[in-house]
């Protein structure tokens, strides 16, 4: 494999790994623990604190992801013509419609808006955190359920990429 080959390969590889590998700790660990403990202030502004650094580590994963993978699409493919008239052009773009999904989850979930299903995190200004209030906190708005569905889809393209790869 030549040089720049290896080095959008392991660019991608390590920007997908990043997005996923943090999704899977949210939603495995952070969330399941947090849910079903009462969270301090200084708690939840942690908490808040890491969500704002995981937002910054997707977005720079989604910027490093796009341009190798636009870069690898072309080098494999010759032409982006390719996409539409091989197969593994087809494989590129069922994983681009997948990472689209997996964005378009993204802008609507609470996360990106600075919210959490972990009580407190958004509410860590607010009046009710600090009078102990629960009515109406994202623990009782959240279901979690559109993280899990965008690393399904996350898990989703990276299988099409081992099987794009065979």
């Amino acid at each position: 494999m030549e040089p720049v080959r290896v080095v959008l390969t392991a660019v991608h590889v390590l920007a997908a790994i990043a997005w996923l590998g943090g999704m899977i700790f949210h939603i495995a660990v952070l969330d399941p623990v947090f849910r079903k403990n009462e969270v301090s202030v200084q708690s939840a502004f942690l908490l808040a604190l890491m969500e704002q650094r995981f937002r910054k580590l997707v977005g720079t994963s989604i910027v490093l992801l796009a341009g190798s993978g636009f870069a690898k699409a072309y080098l494999l493919l010759g032409s982006f013509s390719g996409l539409w008239t091989t197969t593994a052009g087809r494989y590129i773009l069922l994983k681009i419609g997948l990472t689209g999904a997996m964005l378009v989850i993204f802008a609507v979930c609470p996360k990106t808006k600075s919210c959490s299903p972990i009580p407190g995190v958004c509410d860590i200004a607010s009046e009710a955190l600090l009078s102990g209030g629960k009515e109406g906190t994202i623990r009782e708005r959240s279901k979690g359920f559109l993280p899990k569905i965008a690393l399904a889809l996350g898990v989703a393209a990276m299988v099409t990429a081992v099987w794009l790869r065979g």
